[in-house]
């Protein structure tokens, strides 16, 4: 049934095109384009995120930052292993995500450290980015409470998930 959806919607939006005069091939090889682009410009950052966790891992910085967090962690009721989720979500996409693929590869996809990482990076915003760009394009300058909230609205929904997962 699902696959009879989508390409009936395929359909329509071809003909749609069609009887509209647009070179349908065309505007789809010209997309396509624009999001090999997109992917293109993407892709060092994400390169680059993830061989700084590889070198956090390695030098032993991770183990120092994961002890420094241990007691709020403990609060929280957060494994350990989701203190670099902790640290990286705010700052960047890339990073937690290829951090949470560490998690994965280190304690499984279905352990306790997986399903909150995955709520974690899931339910969480990169607050520093998204400041930066909306903020940024709509010219407001004066927000002194944006951060703080944001981060401890990151703060309370890690608690809820230390509280909630099992």
């Amino acid at each position: 049934m699902g696959e009879g959806l989508v390409l009936a919607v395929v359909v329509l939006i071809v003909l749609r095109g069609m009887t509209k005069g647009v070179d349908v091939y065309g505007a789809f090889i010209q997309g396509g384009k624009r999001g090999m682009d997109a992917a293109g410009s993407l892709l060092p950052a994400l390169c680059a995120m993830t061989m700084l966790l590889a070198v956090v891992n390695a030098s032993g910085l991770s183990r120092v930052l994961t002890s420094l967090l241990a007691p709020l962690m403990r609060l929280m009721n957060l494994p350990e292993e989701v203190a670099p989720i902790l640290l990286l979500r705010p700052l960047s996409g890339s990073g937690s995500m290829a951090a949470l693929q560490e998690i994965f590869v280190q304690c499984g996809v279905d352990s306790r450290a997986g399903r909150i990482a995955s709520v974690l990076v899931s339910a969480s915003e990169t607050i520093f980015y998204t400041m930066t760009v909306y903020l940024g394009a709509t010219n407001i300058r004066k927000l002194p409470w944006v951060l703080p909230v944001s981060l401890a609205s990151y703060m309370v929904g890690a608690a809820v998930c230390g509280a909630v997962i099992h």
